[in-house]
């Protein structure tokens, strides 16, 4: 493991970013470049509610966190703690939407989330700038313990934001948009934006054996945009895309999957119960890097999809992508390269963008990886040690597939911190607000 301090991270970025052999890549653009209509990046959340103020760092009751979470009518949860909330291997699910979970009102070090599940099953709610680091559950751990960090789940759940998260240590995905395997059964419009997806656990508790996932796109979930995210070691599904699905993504940075990256689902025997025909996902994808990692093998396509599936499994629309050797080496770049470093031959190659955000303008890919290392995750200017090890790791070319939290130094440890905070009144003076104490944390 590395230990790296925030200045050495900050310089070794700097490295990067003039490595990348692109006099634009000097000066990465700041988080608003991922800003764009739809996709649920837009929901008010709970603008015009009332505030609730979380007061302490408890697993629950007066002033908790899930407290707030399980309120009713528009609400923006803030934070005068900041710290380590355990919820003790609880699924703690948002019910009741209309939220805003503002995350960046916290005081340094900020909120982390460790053995607890956030799952949303509600419409329009926007999550900003948590830690959710799962994990087999230390002395609580037991077989057949199979939850996600994240996930926006259900029919319910539409026009969801997760914006500057930090995930990692997963038993199965570790941010996901799913719900039941039927049409309208799913949740739709939800943007994944600026997170870091990492390290889910492979040989863990999971009922299935090893299992390290990052984040599942489910059978029937439309209209979702993933953009701006750090995937690192994750064995698999990053994403993974079940049929009938629709998804954008652009200036991901995928890093050190083994069996998959970006990868296209095709099991007939899942329809064999359901009144709906297997339509292959669709996936528009803009200016993404695959960069190849320890435990990569090295013939290994960024975009896949299920061993045995027929032709049209999926369908791709790609440009602007680049995919890196573990040693550095150009494998594929826009038109350029191995084609098999690209895209399996079942994928149905399409010519045309299916989906896209509206007054969204893609950073050309030579600027992806300097954004993302620049503005992923939770509070990028305030990253916790995990984040810290997980950039430093990529940028050293190091790390690579866990089976618990142990081996990368365990559950993480905080004192908690206490401010005041001086809300003022109004819907428009809240937001504004909100945006001065997110410039405090983002690029």
């Amino acid at each position: 493991m590395i230990s790296m301090t925030k200045s050495s991270i900050r310089f070794l970025l700097l490295g990067a970013t003039l490595s990348l052999g692109s006099a634009e890549a000097a000066s990465a653009p700041g988080s608003a470049a991922m800003y764009f209509t739809g996709f649920g990046a837009d929901t008010p959340g709970g603008k015009g509610g009332r505030v609730i103020r979380v007061t302490n760092l408890n697993r629950d009751g007066e002033g908790s966190l899930q407290a707030a979470l399980a309120a009713s009518g528009p609400r923006i949860v803030v934070f005068e703690v900041g710290g380590i909330i355990d919820w003790r291997k609880r699924e703690v699910v948002v019910q009741n939407g209309q939220l805003t979970i503002a995350g960046e009102t916290a005081p340094s070090p900020g909120i982390t989330i460790i053995r607890g599940t956030l799952t949303v099953a509600a419409p329009d709610v926007i999550v900003r700038h948590l830690r959710l680091r799962l994990g087999d559950g230390g002395d609580l751990k037991q077989p057949n313990w199979e939850a996600d960090c994240m996930t926006a789940f259900g029919p319910a759940a539409r026009n969801i934001l997760f914006d500057h998260c930090s995930t990692a240590w997963s038993i199965d995905e570790n941010l996901s948009v799913s719900g039941p395997r039927v049409e309208n059964g799913t949740a739709r419009s939800v943007t994944i934006r600026n997170c870091i997806i990492a390290e889910g656990l492979d040989d863990s508790t999971h009922t299935k054996g090893p299992h390290s996932k990052g984040t599942l796109i489910h059978d029937f979930v439309r209209d979702v945009a993933i953009v701006g995210n750090f995937y690192a070691h994750d064995y698999n599904r990053n994403p993974f895309l079940k049929p009938n699905t629709t998804v954008f993504m652009a200036n991901n940075l995928i890093y050190d999957p083994v069996s998959a990256a970006i990868h296209f689902a095709w099991v007939p025997g899942e329809y064999k119960v359901i009144p709906h025909a297997m339509d292959p996902g669709e996936l528009t994808a803009v200016a993404n890097v695959f960069r190849m990692g320890p435990y990569t093998p090295p013939g290994l396509a960024m975009y896949t999809c299920t061993p045995g599936a027929p032709a049209g499994v999926g369908k791709l629309y790609q440009t602007d992508s680049t995919v890196y050797s573990r040693k550095g080496k150009v494998m594929w770049a826009g038109d350029k390269g191995e084609k098999g470093h690209l895209a399996e031959s079942q994928i149905t190659i399409v010519d045309h963008p299916m989906l896209a955000p509206k007054g969204f303008t893609p950073l050309p890919v030579a600027l992806t990886e300097a954004y993302v290392l620049q503005n992923a995750g939770a509070r990028p200017k305030d990253r916790d040690s995990v984040d810290q090890r997980i950039i430093g790791d990529y940028l050293a070319r190091k790390g690579g597939i866990i089976d618990s939290q142990d081996e990368v130094g365990g559950y993480p440890t905080a004192t908690p911190t206490r401010r005041t905070l001086d809300v003022p009144a109004g819907a428009d003076k809240i937001e504004a607000w909100l945006g001065d104490l997110r410039r405090e944390l983002e690029y």
